[in-house]
């Protein structure tokens, strides 16, 4: 056998082999990781969450979307919303969202009570509450023996119900409690008057006051100044495999909460009109409605000593009342409620979000 024809063997069997490799994937090229569509979850027609609906305007990012800026895919979890904050944790659950909009007394609660595997990464907004009454009801206590409305037992509404009847001496079991969802549905119960009384969030308040359906006893800044409300919640699961992908919606979360805030102090520019559109069509009600609603709502992404304040006083009195039975914190893997605030509320991506 000639030189040239061992050499032209040797090189068939090196292609072969190499072909070999690349059938078995030996040397198949590692396929790039393919970024997921993020499921995002909010509340029903809940104004406090109108920036994601904001991240998500074309319009408002100049051409492309907050979202598109940073090359974050979004969809809705649930097409319309979760009715209440408690059920979107049961979502988290069950594998069905991976970053969501939502209270934080049911993050906590579900978090302690039921082990949803969750971090907070962001505050969304403080106050943007309120009670609802029947135009007969002039004073708190005029509500013993009566029925008040709350979308749930684990929901910011039903724990500011608590607090304002613990700051006007009534007992709380004087008081019917009844859980109502959609939100919608409160407005008509008070029409048929089968409620006296609602906690509801934005712009369910401003609507019900506007239709001239009820007046407002005390908005929730009213029973609480300033007091944290609406959290961005992520799964950690989602987060240990995607760490890159939540900076990146932390980016686009700030930009649109801070459009918000900019467009909010300038209530002649195009902007405003463009925020009040965008609120219209989220949550289907008229601009008269959602203007009022949002002189009633501060919108906040920052985790700052103000907000692990507030939360570690809600976390107190969600003890307090047994919503949280105390024994959940160490069942959970935490010490203290200082542990649990520190441990639960992560700054971390939001202050990375900060630096790029």
């Amino acid at each position: 056998m000639s030189k040239k024809q061992t050499t032209l063997i040797a090189v068939a069997l090196v292609i072969i082999a190499a072909a070999l490799a690349i059938q078995s994937g030996i040397l198949s090229p590692k396929p790039e990781a393919v970024k997921p569509v993020v499921r995002v979850g909010y509340l029903m027609s809940d104004l406090h969450h109108l920036a994601y609906f904001v991240a998500k305007n074309q319009t408002a990012g100049g051409g492309r979307s907050f979202f598109q800026e940073y090359g974050v895919n979004v969809t809705d979890a649930a097409a319309g919303g979760y009715a209440q904050g408690g059920a979107e944790m049961d979502a988290f659950a069950g594998g069905q969202v991976d970053i969501g909009y939502l209270g934080s007394p049911p993050a906590i609660t579900k978090h302690l009570n039921a082990g949803v595997n969750t971090s907070i990464i962001a505050q969304v907004n403080e106050i943007g509450s309120g009670l609802v009454v029947a135009k007969d009801i002039n004073r708190f206590s005029d509500l013993k023996g009566k029925t008040v409305a709350v979308p749930s037992r684990s929901s910011i509404q039903y724990f500011l119900l608590l607090k304002l009847a613990e700051r006007e001496g009534v007992e709380i079991k004087d008081i019917t409690v009844m859980e109502v969802t959609p939100l919608s549905n409160m407005k008509i119960k008070m029409e048929k008057g089968e409620i006296s009384g609602f906690v509801a969030w934005e712009p369910f308040v401003s609507e019900a006051v506007i239709s001239d359906i009820g007046k407002l006893l005390a908005s929730s800044n009213d029973i609480w100044p300033h007091h944290v409300c609406c959290v961005l919640v992520v799964s950690n699961s989602f987060l240990a495999d995607y760490r890159d992908l939540v900076v990146k919606f932390l980016g686009a979360h700030m930009k649109a909460t801070d459009w918000i805030n900019n467009a909010k102090s300038k209530p002649n520019s195009t902007e405003y009109g463009l925020l009040i559109d965008i609120a219209v069509r989220f949550t289907g009600r008229s601009p008269e409605v959602v203007e009022n609603a949002l002189t009633l709502i501060e919108y906040r992404f920052e985790i700052d000593q103000t907000f692990t304040t507030s939360f570690k006083a809600f976390t107190e009195k969600l003890i307090q009342y047994n919503i949280v039975p105390l024994e959940k914190l160490s069942q959970r893997g935490y010490g203290d409620i200082d542990t649990f605030v520190s441990r639960y509320v992560n700054k971390t991506f939001l202050d990375e979000a900060k630096r790029k």
